[in-house]
């Protein structure tokens, strides 16, 4: 932007023009593709509504499976572009974490009568701006048919989300879920275990959320997660009681990996843990974890989001 004195002000646009841009993304494209035509990573290029449009127009896109957008400047018509995008309908993961995309996004999407990007298996959303108004309608909208991984985590989600995957009958593909750093406690839970999503479920991440030792004891006696092979519970209300709970679980026999560190749990819930008799195919156990160990726990672009402590 110049600006030209001498009397009136008068402003000029420098920046490039829009043919001008889609030349340089074009080459940018061409020149990501080469080392694997099936996966576009462009992240943290500072990407918005002009470059989503470039992308989603470019015949070179039309082989890919793999997008990855995270951590850019993606709005909501940004969203609405890629999911209306013909050139993207062979997609299979969409990575769009760390963006600016709203709940009016995401209803737009999942209210809409079609979309072109209906292969989608990995979907990422985590760390917009996202709340249960949106969420909630996604998990229930016929546009996610094939989807196997859905990350909402790191948004204001809470039992709203949950309440609705029990509710919902659709998401029959889904395998995987993370609803990290959110506010689901135990009225979502109760509904959760209702549904039938959660029987197919193969991934779990309830980390950093309010679950304490009476909902943890809901999920271990629920009959629907012998499916379950990651469950994560980290940085909870989680003490001695719901530890013993998960420890005694049959339902949860197929678990390989649980992590539950950041819980006010004591030397009794890990020792039942430890010692667990019917947690026969654990293959990893967590019950330390510290920033060094999981980075992923701090969130320094959201700090608002901290689970709110137990008052």
């Amino acid at each position: 932007m110049g600006i030209i004195r001498g009397g009136d002000a008068e402003y000029s646009d420098d920046g490039p023009t829009f043919e001008e841009k889609a030349v340089k993304w074009e080459e940018t494209i061409e020149t990501c593709l080469k080392e694997d035509p099936s996966t576009l990573k462009l992240t943290g290029k500072y990407l918005s509504l002009d470059e989503v449009q470039i992308i989603s127009r470019s015949d070179q896109v039309k082989a890919i499976k793999t997008l990855d957008l995270s951590d850019n400047q993606i709005n909501d018509e940004g969203l609405k572009t890629l999911f209306e995008s013909e050139n993207l309908a062979g997609l299979e993961e969409l990575h769009l974490g760390v963006n600016y995309i709203t709940d009016q996004g995401l209803l737009d999407v999942a209210g809409a009568g079609g979309v072109a990007l209906n292969n989608l298996k990995v979907l990422v959303l985590s760390d917009n701006k996202l709340t249960d108004a949106s969420v909630s309608e996604m998990v229930k909208s016929n546009n996610f048919q094939k989807l196997e991984h859905l990350d909402v985590g790191w948004n204001e989600i809470g039992n709203g989300t949950v309440k609705a995957l029990g509710e919902t009958g659709q998401m029959a593909s889904l395998k995987k879920i993370e609803l990290e750093r959110g506010y689901i406690d135990g009225e979502g839970i109760n509904e959760f275990v209702k549904g039938s999503v959660i029987e197919r479920l193969e991934e779990l991440n309830l980390s950093a959320n309010k679950l304490r030792d009476a909902d943890v004891k809901v999920l271990a006696a629920t009959l629907k997660l012998s499916s379950l092979r990651v469950l994560r519970l980290s940085q909870n209300l989680i003490g001695d009681a719901g530890a013993q709970a998960i420890a005694e679980s049959t339902t949860l026999g197929n678990l390989t990996h649980l992590y539950i560190g950041r819980n006010p749990l004591g030397n009794a819930g890990g020792q039942a843990l430890t010692e667990t008799k019917t947690l026969k195919n654990l293959k990893v156990l967590m019950l330390r974890e510290g920033v060094e160990t999981t980075p992923d726990l701090v969130n320094y672009s959201r700090p608002e989001l901290l689970r709110p402590e137990d008052p």
